[in-house]
């Protein structure tokens, strides 16, 4: 019980006064964190065991968050499925996780696409946010067209889901077409306004929002449209999103990590706490289950 209140949102001079009042079992701070130090090593190889199984399942989630550790930002890398989580902390946003294979589904940050061996799927609910701004504020016309054709494709993918089947060759080719009919607008549109001042002499001419991202949706189109031909493929990186929001909450609520180590361990026990919820195992049993024995239940699909 004791791992399960600390490591869903209290810290530990909270859960040390909980306790007390509670159980009336009087606890200092180090030796809660004593306590976690050995839940976290007691649990490691279920952690890298997950870590292994989200790179090598056919789709997997990523995404990566700011972490206050020892008054500085770090960062916070997640891997997930329906299935698995993982967490791990590093100094390095840059940092990947290795040997992954298959589909990765991200918010088209660039690292992501050193990766070798993999095909990528970006994150649609992020470009519909894009194009709301652009819509809204820029008032650009191709982008409400954009807004509109993502969400047409993406409830017409949910309902041949929902009936089980792929969605028709000839609904593709149209859903392909208009999306290239409404890039090449909306290019015309950008190429035709005057150029940005710039801000130095030298460098790239600076471009306005909206051109970016038309040439982001042009370049990627293939990920950006990677959930019309392959079902697997999920339309947004919710997932990834959602697990890492406890993550943040924790650190509002409780503030950042004093040291590295109580960082990592966290994110292990996290690991063990959020692929639990995912398996629909209970919370108490499988903190007092040998990892070995969690290891040989985990469900993949």
């Amino acid at each position: 019980m004791l791992y399960l209140l600390h490591y869903q949102l209290l810290p530990e001079q909270r859960l040390a006064a909980l306790m007390a009042d509670l159980f009336g079992v009087k606890l200092v701070t180090a030796t809660i964190a004593r306590i976690s130090q050995d839940c976290a090593h007691h649990f490691k190889g279920f952690a890298d065991a997950v870590r292994d199984h989200v790179a090598a399942v056919p789709v997997k989630h990523l995404d990566e968050t700011g972490f206050r550790i020892g008054g500085k930002t770090q960062w916070l890398h997640i891997a997930s499925t329906v299935w698995l989580t993982f967490y791990r902390v590093s100094a390095k946003r840059g940092s990947l996780l290795p040997n992954v294979t298959g589909i990765v589904v991200h918010d088209h940050w660039k690292p992501y696409y050193t990766m070798t061996g993999v095909l990528h799927a970006l994150c649609n609910a992020h470009h519909l946010r894009e194009l709301k701004a652009l819509v809204e504020i820029e008032k650009e016309d191709w982008a409400r067209r954009m807004q509109r054709l993502l969400r047409h494709a993406c409830h017409a993918t949910n309902l041949a889901h929902g009936q089980g089947v792929p969605l028709k060759p000839a609904l593709i080719a149209l859903l392909d077409r208009c999306y290239d009919t409404i890039l090449a607008e909306g290019l015309a549109f950008h190429q035709a306004q005057p150029a940005l001042a710039r801000a130095r002499r030298r460098g790239r001419q600076p471009r306005r929002v909206g051109h970016n991202l038309l040439l982001r949706l042009s370049s990627r189109k293939l990920d950006v449209l990677r959930f019309l031909t392959d079902p697997s493929v999920p339309f947004t990186n919710n997932l990834a999103e959602q697990d890492g929001r406890m993550m943040k909450l924790r650190q509002k609520i409780s503030g950042g990590f004093r040291a590295e180590d109580g960082a990592k361990d966290f994110a292990i026990i996290r690991s063990v706490l959020s692929t639990a919820r995912k398996q629909g195992w209970n919370m108490l049993q499988t903190l007092t289950t040998a990892p070995t024995r969690l290891i040989s239940d985990i469900r993949l699909a």
